[in-house]
C-alpha cells in the first residue's frame, strides 16, 4: 500500500499510485460539533500508531528507537509509522488519514510547525515494520508503489491519503514514513478529545 509519510506513512490498501485521496479545507459539516475539530475517530473502529520512530539521513545509522512524537526536519529527519491490522478486519475498508488541528484546538497535545507545509510518503512492504534497529540506512523493505507526489498539508485540515480493502495488511504490520523537503513540524500523537496525528480507520459496506 501507498502511505503518507507524515506523515510518510503507511500501506495499507491500495489506491491509484500519487492520489491523494482528499486534501482541501474543512467545512462545517466535516468538523466534530462538539469541539469543531477535524475528523472523528469512532471508538473502537480505528487504529492508534503501534510504533512511531525517526530516521536521520544527516545521522545514517543512528537508531531513534520508539516515540511518541513525529518529527520532520528539510531533507533530513523523517518519521515512520507502523500499524497492527488484526486479521479479522480483512472484511473492512482501511483509510488512512492525518488530523490536524489548530493549536488553540488541542488540550492534551501541541505541535510546533513552520515552513512551507510539503511532504512526501512512502509505504514499505506489508508485514516489513520497524523496529529498534530501524535507521536510515537499515529501513524496512520498499513497498509497490513509488513515493506520492509532495503533499501540502497544514492546521485546521483532515487529510485522507488511501483507502482500500484492509485484506492487504490485515494479520501484518503497515508502514511507511514521511519526510518533508521545506517543513519543521512536531507534534505529539494523541488521540484525545481533538486528535492530531496519523491513524487508520475502518469501514464497512
Amino acid at each position: 500500500m501507498k502511505l503518507v509519510a507524515l506523515l510518510t506513512t503507511v500501506g495499507i490498501a491500495y489506491a491509484v499510485p500519487g492520489q491523494l485521496l482528499s486534501k482541501r479545507a474543512l467545512t462545517a459539516r466535516d468538523l466534530d460539533p462538539r469541539t469543531g475539530c477535524p475528523g472523528t475517530l469512532p471508538p473502537g473502529e480505528f487504529e492508534f500508531p503501534h510504533y512511531i520512530t525517526q530516521v536521520s539521513k544527516s545521522q545514517p545509522d543512528k537508531a531513534f528507537g520508539p516515540q511518541y512524537f513525529g518529527v520532520f526536519t528539510p531533507n533530513d529527519v523523517s518519521s515512520i509509522f507502523s500499524f497492527d491490522i488484526p486479521a479479522s478486519r480483512a472484511g473492512a475498508n482501511c483509510t488512512l488519514e492525518f488530523l490536524f488541528p489548530h493549536q488553540s484546538q488541542l488540550k492534551t497535545s501541541s505541535y510546533s510547525y513552520s515552513g512551507g507545509g510539503s511532504f512526501f510518503f512512502t509505504g514499505f512492504k506489508p508485514g516489513s515494520c520497524p523496529n529498534g534497529q530501524t535507521t536510515y540506512n537499515n529501513l524496512p523493505q520498499p513497498g509497490p508503489f513509488p513515493p506520492f507526489p509532495p503533499i501540502h498539508m497544514e492546521p485546521g485540515n483532515a487529510y485522507i491519503i488511501d483507502i482500500g480493502p484492509c485484506w492487504v495488511g490485515a494479520g501484518k504490520c503497515v508502514a511507511g514514513i514521511t519526510s518533508t523537503n521545506d517543513t519543521k513540524f512536531s507534534f505529539f500523537q494523541d488521540f484525545g478529545e481533538c486528535p492530531i496525528g496519523l491513524y487508520t480507520a475502518y469501514s464497512y459496506l
